[in-house]
């Protein structure tokens, strides 16, 4: 049975002991992807973050929380050389500096200095760790070819699957996904604007074979 390590939902960054700095994510679609994984025979490792969906319950499923981008890094590197890493978790980009034990009591304005977090998904492809295929994803807005093969290949990744919002679909906290997902090759397979149980299956059929069905122009 081959062995796959999944990264889902959103993580947390603490200002104090109840403020936080976060996303939307909500772990929809890495519980669809862990649903499609299943269908593949795959163990799966799922290190989650903060999630608003239901966990599917197998055998062949071990779920492991991280709260920071520090821990879900830390639980990563126990896992050597699985057969995929997929990193769909929006994982915190900046953490606040200098932490505080205590509650900040409210003034006029607070300013926080950020520093740069762990990257986890570049810290997993380009170490000994490195899965033998590795799926990242790239939330843009703009420019979204261009960021995402930008991503592709200054992560290391063997696909980059590139989510970007619509007017009638924004993605996060909703039940469908958009987007494209793109190999090392320049192949791409646009998947479009779908339900997040099609979205997952569709791209899980791509990197499971090591093949993009259908070719696009990118």
């Amino acid at each position: 049975m081959k062995k796959a390590l999944i990264t889902i939902g959103s993580t947390r960054e603490y200002i104090d002991p109840v403020r936080y700095i976060s996303n939307e994510s909500s772990g929809r679609q890495g519980m669809a992807l862990i649903k499609s994984l299943l269908k593949y025979n795959y163990k799966i490792i799922c290190l989650h973050g903060y999630i608003q969906v239901k966990q599917i319950v197998s055998k062949n499923v071990k779920y492991i929380f991280t709260s920071s981008a520090k821990e879900m890094l830390k639980e990563a590197k126990k896992y050597k050389s699985v057969d995929l890493g997929i990193f769909n978790a929006a994982v915190g980009d900046y953490k606040v500096e200098k932490y505080s034990k205590v509650k900040i009591k409210k003034n006029n304005g607070l300013s926080l200095k950020l520093i740069n977090n762990p990257d986890v998904l570049k810290s997993m492809s380009t170490g000994k760790n490195k899965p033998k295929i590795t799926v990242g994803f790239a939330y843009e807005t703009d420019n979204v070819l261009q960021n995402a093969k930008k991503k592709l290949l200054s992560k290391n990744c063997d696909f980059i699957v590139l989510n970007y919002p619509t007017p009638k679909n924004k993605i996060f906290n909703t039940n469908y996904n958009n987007g494209i997902l793109i190999g090392r090759s320049g192949a791409s397979l646009k998947i479009g604007s779908v339900s997040k149980t099609i979205f997952a299956d569709k791209i899980a059929v791509s990197y499971t074979h090591l093949t993009l069905p259908t070719i696009y122009s990118v």
